[in-house]
């Protein structure tokens, strides 16, 4: 789904990962079966807020939109086995689940499925969204932004 997508690619680029959008597009290259080149680095530029879309701050959550759209966690249970027999109350954070939840689901987070890769969600989004503001503003098109030159 789309929206899946744009949860991915929020994730990648400005909302925690901020890795570049260029770089993040060769895993969906490699790995869709329905990858097409040019589709896909338009659309990585558009999400990751690189060009043609200014509303940075719209940033999809991997957790919150999945709790949103599929609170029961379905499309995880499907799609990512290690996690199927959590309980829906942990299936977006599994790592928050307590230790004796994690053996009853047959899946130690650190050992039979990775720990997160950010350690404070909320902390690292917020400072990525300050620093794509601070670049919009530091790049207005109205002419009051002035160039920065490297050095």
């Amino acid at each position: 789904h789309h929206l899946a997508r744009h949860a991915v690619a929020c994730f990648a680029t400005r909302g925690d990962i901020y890795a570049p959008w260029y770089e993040a597009a060769k895993v969906f290259d490699r790995y869709l079966i329905d990858a097409d080149w040019s589709v896909n680095n338009c659309n990585w530029m558009w999400l990751s807020c690189s060009a043609f879309f200014y509303q940075y701050f719209r940033c999809y959550s991997p957790i919150t939109f999945g709790k949103k759209t599929d609170p029961d966690g379905d499309f995880i249970r499907k799609y990512v086995p290690a996690l199927k027999k959590f309980p829906s109350k942990y299936i977006y954070e599994p790592w928050k689940a307590p230790k004796h939840v994690q053996e009853k689901a047959g899946c130690i987070i650190g050992k039979d499925y990775p720990k997160p890769i950010i350690d404070d969600h909320t902390a690292t989004s917020k400072e990525n969204m300050r620093k794509i503001g601070d670049a919009y503003k530091a790049n207005k098109s109205d002419g009051t932004a002035k160039p920065q030159l490297e050095k």
